[in-house]
Protein backbone atom coordinates (compact mmCIF):
# COMPACT_ATOMS: atom_id res chain seq x y z
CA UNK A 1 0.00 0.00 0.00
CA UNK A 2 1.43 3.37 -1.03
CA UNK A 3 0.56 7.06 -0.76
CA UNK A 4 -0.18 8.99 2.41
CA UNK A 5 -1.97 6.12 4.10
CA UNK A 6 0.37 5.49 7.09
CA UNK A 7 -0.35 1.79 7.67
CA UNK A 8 0.73 -1.22 5.64
CA UNK A 9 -0.98 -4.55 5.41
CA UNK A 10 1.97 -6.12 7.23
CA UNK A 11 1.55 -3.70 10.16
CA UNK A 12 -2.16 -4.51 10.40
CA UNK A 13 -1.52 -8.25 10.26
CA UNK A 14 1.16 -8.05 12.97
CA UNK A 15 -1.08 -5.95 15.23
CA UNK A 16 -3.98 -8.33 14.74
CA UNK A 17 -1.80 -11.35 15.49
CA UNK A 18 -0.86 -9.84 18.87
CA UNK A 19 -4.44 -9.86 20.11
CA UNK A 20 -5.62 -13.15 18.62
CA UNK A 21 -5.00 -14.92 21.92
CA UNK A 22 -7.27 -12.37 23.65
CA UNK A 23 -10.02 -12.44 21.01
CA UNK A 24 -12.40 -14.27 23.36
CA UNK A 25 -12.19 -11.41 25.86
CA UNK A 26 -13.27 -8.77 23.34
CA UNK A 27 -15.98 -11.03 21.91
CA UNK A 28 -17.79 -12.23 25.07
CA UNK A 29 -15.41 -12.20 28.05
CA UNK A 30 -15.65 -8.50 28.78
CA UNK A 31 -19.44 -8.75 29.11
CA UNK A 32 -19.13 -11.46 31.76
CA UNK A 33 -16.43 -9.43 33.53
CA UNK A 34 -18.66 -6.35 33.55
CA UNK A 35 -21.61 -8.27 34.98
CA UNK A 36 -19.41 -9.83 37.68
CA UNK A 37 -17.77 -6.57 38.77
CA UNK A 38 -21.06 -4.64 38.70
CA UNK A 39 -22.74 -7.38 40.75
CA UNK A 40 -19.96 -7.30 43.34
CA UNK A 41 -20.10 -3.48 43.62
CA UNK A 42 -23.90 -3.42 43.97
CA UNK A 43 -23.86 -6.17 46.59
CA UNK A 44 -21.16 -4.47 48.69
CA UNK A 45 -22.94 -1.10 48.59
CA UNK A 46 -26.37 -2.60 49.33
CA UNK A 47 -25.23 -4.94 52.11
CA UNK A 48 -23.05 -2.37 53.90
CA UNK A 49 -25.83 0.24 53.71
CA UNK A 50 -28.39 -2.23 55.01
CA UNK A 51 -26.13 -3.09 57.96
CA UNK A 52 -25.26 0.57 58.60
CA UNK A 53 -21.54 -0.16 58.16
CA UNK A 54 -20.70 2.20 55.31
CA UNK A 55 -17.66 3.58 57.12
CA UNK A 56 -16.10 0.15 57.64
CA UNK A 57 -16.88 -0.80 54.02
CA UNK A 58 -15.21 2.28 52.50
CA UNK A 59 -12.14 0.38 51.26
CA UNK A 60 -14.28 -2.41 49.80
CA UNK A 61 -16.54 0.11 48.07
CA UNK A 62 -13.62 1.91 46.47
CA UNK A 63 -12.04 -1.35 45.27
CA UNK A 64 -15.32 -2.54 43.77
CA UNK A 65 -15.74 0.72 41.82
CA UNK A 66 -12.15 0.54 40.58
CA UNK A 67 -12.81 -3.01 39.38
CA UNK A 68 -15.75 -1.84 37.27
CA UNK A 69 -13.80 1.03 35.71
CA UNK A 70 -10.90 -1.25 34.77
CA UNK A 71 -13.28 -3.12 32.44
CA UNK A 72 -14.18 0.10 30.57
CA UNK A 73 -11.07 0.29 28.30
CA UNK A 74 -12.01 -3.07 26.76
CA UNK A 75 -15.37 -1.64 25.65
CA UNK A 76 -13.71 1.52 24.32
CA UNK A 77 -11.23 -0.60 22.40
CA UNK A 78 -14.04 -2.78 21.07
CA UNK A 79 -16.52 -0.15 19.93
CA UNK A 80 -14.87 3.21 19.18
CA UNK A 81 -13.39 2.23 15.80
CA UNK A 82 -13.70 -0.35 13.05
CA UNK A 83 -11.64 -1.77 10.25
CA UNK A 84 -13.99 0.13 7.95
CA UNK A 85 -12.30 3.23 9.38
CA UNK A 86 -9.02 2.05 7.85
CA UNK A 87 -10.68 1.50 4.50
CA UNK A 88 -12.35 4.92 4.60
CA UNK A 89 -9.05 6.58 5.53
CA UNK A 90 -7.43 4.85 2.55
CA UNK A 91 -10.16 6.12 0.24
CA UNK A 92 -9.68 9.68 1.49
CA UNK A 93 -5.99 9.46 0.59
CA UNK A 94 -6.79 8.23 -2.90
CA UNK A 95 -5.88 4.62 -2.33
CA UNK A 96 -7.98 1.62 -3.31
CA UNK A 97 -7.92 -0.41 -0.14
CA UNK A 98 -8.06 -4.18 -0.06
CA UNK A 99 -10.37 -6.04 2.33
CA UNK A 100 -8.21 -5.72 5.40
CA UNK A 101 -10.29 -7.87 7.76
CA UNK A 102 -13.79 -9.10 6.90
CA UNK A 103 -14.63 -10.42 10.34
CA UNK A 104 -17.18 -9.06 12.81
CA UNK A 105 -14.66 -7.95 15.44
CA UNK A 106 -14.71 -4.14 15.60
CA UNK A 107 -11.57 -3.12 17.49
CA UNK A 108 -10.26 0.41 17.70
CA UNK A 109 -7.75 0.75 14.84
CA UNK A 110 -5.38 3.21 16.48
CA UNK A 111 -5.08 1.17 19.66
CA UNK A 112 -4.78 -1.98 17.62
CA UNK A 113 -1.89 -0.64 15.57
CA UNK A 114 -0.32 0.86 18.67
CA UNK A 115 -0.08 -2.63 20.17
CA UNK A 116 -2.35 -1.82 23.12
CA UNK A 117 -4.75 -4.76 22.65
CA UNK A 118 -2.98 -7.25 24.97
CA UNK A 119 -2.43 -4.53 27.58
CA UNK A 120 -6.13 -3.60 27.58
CA UNK A 121 -7.07 -7.26 27.92
CA UNK A 122 -4.78 -7.60 30.96
CA UNK A 123 -6.30 -4.45 32.48
CA UNK A 124 -9.76 -6.04 32.15
CA UNK A 125 -8.49 -9.17 33.91
CA UNK A 126 -7.02 -6.96 36.62
CA UNK A 127 -10.47 -5.40 37.11
CA UNK A 128 -11.92 -8.80 37.96
CA UNK A 129 -9.06 -9.51 40.38
CA UNK A 130 -9.57 -6.15 42.12
CA UNK A 131 -13.30 -6.91 42.51
CA UNK A 132 -12.52 -10.30 44.05
CA UNK A 133 -10.11 -8.58 46.48
CA UNK A 134 -12.95 -6.17 47.37
CA UNK A 135 -15.14 -9.16 48.33
CA UNK A 136 -12.36 -10.66 50.47
CA UNK A 137 -11.71 -7.36 52.25
CA UNK A 138 -15.42 -6.83 52.84
CA UNK A 139 -15.91 -10.34 54.22
CA UNK A 140 -12.93 -10.01 56.57
CA UNK A 141 -13.69 -6.52 57.89
CA UNK A 142 -17.46 -6.04 57.71
CA UNK A 143 -19.35 -9.20 56.96
CA UNK A 144 -17.90 -11.28 59.82
CA UNK A 145 -21.11 -13.17 60.41
CA UNK A 146 -21.12 -14.77 63.84
CA UNK A 147 -23.61 -17.60 63.79
CA UNK A 148 -21.34 -19.84 65.86
CA UNK A 149 -20.89 -17.17 68.53
CA UNK A 150 -24.59 -16.51 68.85
CA UNK A 151 -25.29 -20.23 68.93
CA UNK A 152 -22.75 -20.83 71.68
CA UNK A 153 -24.07 -17.84 73.60
CA UNK A 154 -27.62 -19.17 73.38
CA UNK A 155 -26.43 -22.65 74.39
CA UNK A 156 -24.59 -21.23 77.40
CA UNK A 157 -27.71 -19.29 78.37
CA UNK A 158 -29.81 -22.43 78.28
CA UNK A 159 -27.29 -24.35 80.41
CA UNK A 160 -27.15 -21.44 82.87
CA UNK A 161 -30.94 -21.34 83.13
CA UNK A 162 -31.06 -25.10 83.63
CA UNK A 163 -28.37 -24.89 86.32
CA UNK A 164 -30.18 -22.09 88.11
CA UNK A 165 -33.47 -24.00 87.87
CA UNK A 166 -31.95 -27.14 89.38
CA UNK A 167 -30.26 -25.08 92.10
CA UNK A 168 -33.52 -23.30 92.87
CA UNK A 169 -35.47 -26.54 93.17
CA UNK A 170 -32.79 -28.03 95.43
CA UNK A 171 -32.72 -24.89 97.58
CA UNK A 172 -36.51 -24.81 97.94
CA UNK A 173 -36.57 -28.52 98.82
CA UNK A 174 -33.88 -28.03 101.48
CA UNK A 175 -35.64 -24.98 102.91
CA UNK A 176 -38.95 -26.81 103.07
CA UNK A 177 -37.32 -29.77 104.83
CA UNK A 178 -35.61 -27.56 107.40
CA UNK A 179 -38.78 -25.59 108.03
CA UNK A 180 -40.83 -28.74 108.55
CA UNK A 181 -38.33 -30.25 111.01
CA UNK A 182 -37.15 -27.28 113.05
CA UNK A 183 -39.58 -24.39 112.64
CA UNK A 184 -43.03 -24.64 114.21
CA UNK A 185 -44.66 -22.24 111.82
CA UNK A 186 -43.40 -20.35 108.76
CA UNK A 187 -42.71 -16.70 109.40
CA UNK A 188 -43.87 -14.24 106.82
CA UNK A 189 -41.59 -11.30 106.31
CA UNK A 190 -43.35 -7.95 105.81
CA UNK A 191 -43.17 -6.72 102.24
CA UNK A 192 -41.70 -3.44 103.43
CA UNK A 193 -38.78 -5.00 105.29
CA UNK A 194 -35.41 -4.00 103.77
CA UNK A 195 -33.21 -6.66 102.22
CA UNK A 196 -30.10 -7.70 104.13
CA UNK A 197 -28.17 -7.81 100.87
CA UNK A 198 -28.29 -4.47 99.08
CA UNK A 199 -27.31 -6.09 95.79
CA UNK A 200 -29.93 -8.87 95.92
CA UNK A 201 -32.87 -9.26 93.58
CA UNK A 202 -36.19 -9.60 95.49
CA UNK A 203 -39.15 -11.57 94.09
CA UNK A 204 -42.60 -11.55 95.73
CA UNK A 205 -44.30 -14.91 95.28
CA UNK A 206 -47.88 -14.42 96.38
CA UNK A 207 -49.30 -17.64 97.83
CA UNK A 208 -52.50 -16.31 99.35
CA UNK A 209 -54.56 -13.10 99.21
CA UNK A 210 -53.46 -12.14 102.72
CA UNK A 211 -49.79 -13.11 102.75
CA UNK A 212 -46.69 -12.97 100.54
CA UNK A 213 -43.53 -15.04 100.74
CA UNK A 214 -40.26 -13.29 99.91
CA UNK A 215 -37.64 -15.25 97.97
CA UNK A 216 -34.28 -13.54 97.88
CA UNK A 217 -31.76 -14.24 95.12
CA UNK A 218 -28.20 -13.03 95.91
CA UNK A 219 -26.34 -10.98 93.37
CA UNK A 220 -23.60 -12.68 91.36
CA UNK A 221 -20.83 -10.89 93.23
CA UNK A 222 -19.57 -9.23 90.06
CA UNK A 223 -19.81 -5.54 89.23
CA UNK A 224 -19.16 -3.02 86.49
CA UNK A 225 -17.87 0.49 87.10
CA UNK A 226 -17.81 3.17 84.41
CA UNK A 227 -14.32 4.72 84.28
CA UNK A 228 -14.67 6.71 81.04
CA UNK A 229 -17.49 8.16 78.97
CA UNK A 230 -20.84 9.74 79.76
CA UNK A 231 -21.61 7.22 82.54
CA UNK A 232 -18.31 7.80 84.39
CA UNK A 233 -18.64 7.25 88.12
CA UNK A 234 -21.63 4.93 87.99
CA UNK A 235 -21.36 1.36 89.22
CA UNK A 236 -23.64 -1.65 88.92
CA UNK A 237 -23.86 -4.85 90.96
CA UNK A 238 -24.56 -7.60 88.42
CA UNK A 239 -27.39 -10.05 89.13
CA UNK A 240 -26.91 -13.76 88.55
CA UNK A 241 -28.37 -13.63 85.06
CA UNK A 242 -27.56 -12.44 81.56
CA UNK A 243 -27.74 -8.67 81.02
CA UNK A 244 -27.70 -6.34 78.03
CA UNK A 245 -25.84 -3.07 77.51
CA UNK A 246 -26.97 -0.46 74.99
CA UNK A 247 -28.84 2.76 74.38
CA UNK A 248 -32.21 1.03 74.56
CA UNK A 249 -34.09 1.91 77.73
CA UNK A 250 -34.86 -1.76 78.40
CA UNK A 251 -31.14 -2.57 78.82
CA UNK A 252 -29.82 -3.38 82.28
CA UNK A 253 -27.12 -0.75 81.73
CA UNK A 254 -28.43 2.11 79.60
CA UNK A 255 -25.53 3.79 77.80
CA UNK A 256 -25.53 7.54 77.20
CA UNK A 257 -23.10 7.14 74.33
CA UNK A 258 -23.82 8.19 70.76
CA UNK A 259 -21.45 5.53 69.39
CA UNK A 260 -23.28 2.72 71.17
CA UNK A 261 -25.97 0.71 69.40
CA UNK A 262 -29.44 0.26 70.88
CA UNK A 263 -28.56 -3.33 71.75
CA UNK A 264 -24.77 -3.23 71.73
CA UNK A 265 -23.42 -6.08 73.87
CA UNK A 266 -24.49 -8.79 76.26
CA UNK A 267 -22.89 -10.15 79.42
CA UNK A 268 -23.48 -13.88 79.85
CA UNK A 269 -23.61 -15.41 83.33
CA UNK A 270 -22.87 -19.11 83.76
CA UNK A 271 -22.50 -20.38 87.29
CA UNK A 272 -20.07 -17.73 88.50
CA UNK A 273 -18.30 -17.18 85.19
CA UNK A 274 -18.93 -14.13 83.03
CA UNK A 275 -18.43 -13.60 79.31
CA UNK A 276 -19.26 -10.79 76.90
CA UNK A 277 -20.47 -10.99 73.27
CA UNK A 278 -21.13 -8.27 70.72
CA UNK A 279 -24.71 -8.12 69.42
CA UNK A 280 -23.81 -7.05 65.88
CA UNK A 281 -23.14 -3.45 66.86
CA UNK A 282 -21.98 -0.82 64.38
CA UNK A 283 -18.76 0.01 66.26
CA UNK A 284 -17.87 -3.38 67.85
CA UNK A 285 -17.13 -4.19 71.47
CA UNK A 286 -13.59 -4.19 72.87
CA UNK A 287 -12.04 -6.01 75.83
CA UNK A 288 -8.73 -4.50 76.88
CA UNK A 289 -8.72 -2.55 73.56
CA UNK A 290 -9.04 -5.71 71.44
CA UNK A 291 -12.19 -6.07 69.33
CA UNK A 292 -13.98 -9.28 70.24
CA UNK A 293 -15.09 -11.60 67.47
CA UNK A 294 -16.81 -14.18 69.62
CA UNK A 295 -17.57 -14.98 73.24
CA UNK A 296 -14.90 -13.39 75.44
CA UNK A 297 -14.60 -14.55 79.06
CA UNK A 298 -13.99 -11.85 81.67
CA UNK A 299 -11.63 -11.67 84.63
CA UNK A 300 -11.21 -9.11 87.36
CA UNK A 301 -9.52 -6.01 85.99
CA UNK A 302 -10.68 -6.46 82.39
CA UNK A 303 -11.91 -3.30 80.72
CA UNK A 304 -14.86 -3.33 78.33
CA UNK A 305 -15.07 -0.46 75.85
CA UNK A 306 -18.28 0.42 74.00
CA UNK A 307 -17.91 3.54 71.87
CA UNK A 308 -16.33 6.13 74.16
CA UNK A 309 -17.50 4.39 77.34
CA UNK A 310 -15.12 2.15 79.31
CA UNK A 311 -16.20 -0.17 82.13
CA UNK A 312 -13.98 -1.96 84.65
CA UNK A 313 -15.13 -5.49 85.46
CA UNK A 314 -14.72 -6.92 88.97
CA UNK A 315 -15.50 -10.56 89.64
Amino acid sequence: MTGSFPYTMKALEDALAKVQNYGWLFEWGMYLFLLATLGIAIWIFFDSTNKNKGEKALTSRILSIVGVFLIAPAFIFRYTGTFDGVNNLARLTGEIPPIIYPGAINWNVRWLLGGYGPTIALVALLGVIVSIVAVIVYASTVQRARPSTEFMGALNNRFAELERGIGGVASQSTSASVSANSVPAPMSRPASAPSANAGAATIFDKKAPTAATIIERPASGASLRAIAGANTGQAWNLPAQDIKLGRDSSSFIVLSDGKASREHAKLLYNGGNWAVIDLGSANSTYVNEVAISGQQYLNTGDQIRIGDSVFAFTK
